[in-house]
């Protein structure tokens, strides 16, 4: 098992990805850039969550083609809509798995986080 160094080091006592059995797992991302949360759309929150998603993915030689697995959580399912604008120009090979739950709250008070799981397998 390693973990991937080059992310910035989350704020909490959480590894930010850890590497097991052939999967990359990746911890919830939210959309905050430098610390602080993008708030100027819910799209470039979204977008902003893909890049901080990306960057773990790239420090380890993958891309969004990797993914088998996403679990979206949504403080308001009105949001679902847009994501899904959003989430589809990431993923074009093919989809990943995924489950959306509505939650009451998240960190920084975001709209929306992702967690992931990649295949260190699949090219």
């Amino acid at each position: 098992m390693s973990t991937i160094e080059k992310a910035a080091a989350p704020a909490v006592p959480i590894s930010k990805a850890l590497v097991s059995n052939g999967f990359l797992f990746i911890s919830g991302q939210i959309g905050s850039a430098g610390g602080q949360l993008v708030t100027s759309s819910f799209e470039d929150e979204v977008k902003q969550v893909f890049t901080n998603i990306e960057t773990i993915l790239v420090e380890h030689g993958l891309t969004f083609s990797h993914i088998v697995s996403v679990t979206v959580y949504l403080t308001d399912m009105r949001y679902f809509d847009q994501l899904n604008e959003v989430y589809q120009t990431y993923f074009t090979d093919r989809f990943p798995t995924r489950t959306c739950i509505a939650v009451a709250g998240l960190p920084k008070q975001a709209r929306v986080e992702l967690t992931t799981m990649a295949s260190l397998e699949l090219k």
